[in-house]
């Protein structure tokens, strides 16, 4: 396994209608991030910065069929983009492990476009898996009577492309032109199932497709096992994997630091002990963490926790390599 980490920064929290989520990159370096894992033994780290400036929430309004602030949220997504193309193609060696800190989870169909691009380019092509590390099943659609016009809320319609996705999230897709996940690459792992917002008609969507989720109570009750099963589905199917973790897939209750609360029954240390799983694994080529919200966490206690954990955890694939 490769010894170099590249960390993307992505200070945005355009996609929500919570601010807060733009500071994340900022708290993971206020805690040292960089100097912890380079006192951990990883051989390079290496720091980006595909945005400008900080994508900060505005109020905003939206047109029926559309989003809040759509304009900057897309333009993020082409900035993450363009970041992780480079980042996957400057290695001359192994690649180096991607670690991204936000900020926004919308962020993520531009990585995982990014993945698929430097895939394609493979001899032979190689696929592209993903472990949807997340309390929502994000089915929203803009094309809803009720929709909110919330960009984070439609993460996995634009993902799958389902329908009332906007057509202008079709730039992120796989170099064949299809989204960049359906049932064979993607596992959805902690979902509440019994949340509100998750839907019906989204698990019916999921089901009927044949998608595998992985529900939090039984996160809760097995967390190494169940990150286990999500490997075992997609090992023999892909050849990378990225893993995305959303905190809002820990339990508030114990950890109070994602952006909008979700009551998954999961603690921090259960979702420590299934990321640690999913980190060991060869195929793993990358890391999210998104809608990490430092203004419920005054003493960056709680981003400094999951600092050191992925450091940890990080620094053990090191030794493997």
């Amino acid at each position: 396994m490769s010894r170099s980490i590249s960390i993307t920064y992505v200070p945005a929290d355009c996609g929500s209608i919570i601010p807060g989520k733009s500071k994340a990159p900022k708290a993971f370096q206020d805690v040292g991030i960089v100097r912890k894992l380079r006192d951990a033994g990883l051989s390079s780290v290496l720091e980006h910065h595909p945005l400008d400036s900080p994508a900060t929430y505005s109020v905003a309004t939206c047109a029926p069929g559309g989003i809040r602030n759509e304009d900057i949220n897309i333009e993020v997504c082409k900035r993450v983009y363009s970041m992780i193309t480079q980042n996957l193609t400057s290695s001359s060696t192994s690649p180096q492990f991607q670690l991204i800190l936000g900020g926004e989870c919308c962020m993520l169909p531009a990585i995982l476009s990014a993945f698929w691009k430097h895939a394609s380019l493979q001899s032979p092509p190689i696929r592209v898996g993903l472990v949807y590390v997340d309390a929502d099943t994000d089915l929203a659609s803009p094309a809803n009577a009720d929709s909110t016009g919330i960009f984070a809320g439609m993460n996995m319609t634009h993902l799958v492309r389902a329908p009332g996705a906007l057509q202008v999230m079709e730039q992120f897709s796989r170099a064949s032109g299809e989204p960049v996940c359906d049932a064979s690459n993607t596992v959805l792992f902690g979902t509440n199932v019994s949340w509100p917002a998750n839907k019906r008609e989204h698990f019916e969507y999921l089901l009927d497709r044949n998608f595998k989720v992985l529900s939090s109570a039984s996160v809760a009750r097995e967390p190494e096992q169940r990150a286990r099963e999500a490997l075992d589905y997609l090992e023999d199917k892909v050849d990378v994997i990225m893993v995305h973790l959303d905190v809002d897939s820990i339990d508030p209750r114990m950890f109070p630091l994602p952006n909008v609360p979700n009551y998954t029954g999961v603690t921090f240390e259960q979702m420590m002990r299934a990321l640690g799983v999913f980190l060991g694994s060869q195929k793993v080529g990358g890391l999210t963490v998104a809608e990490v919200n430092p203004d419920h966490d005054p003493g960056l206690q709680m981003v400094e926790r999951l600092t050191d954990q992925i450091v940890e955890m990080l620094a053990a694939r090191g030794m493997k390599g």
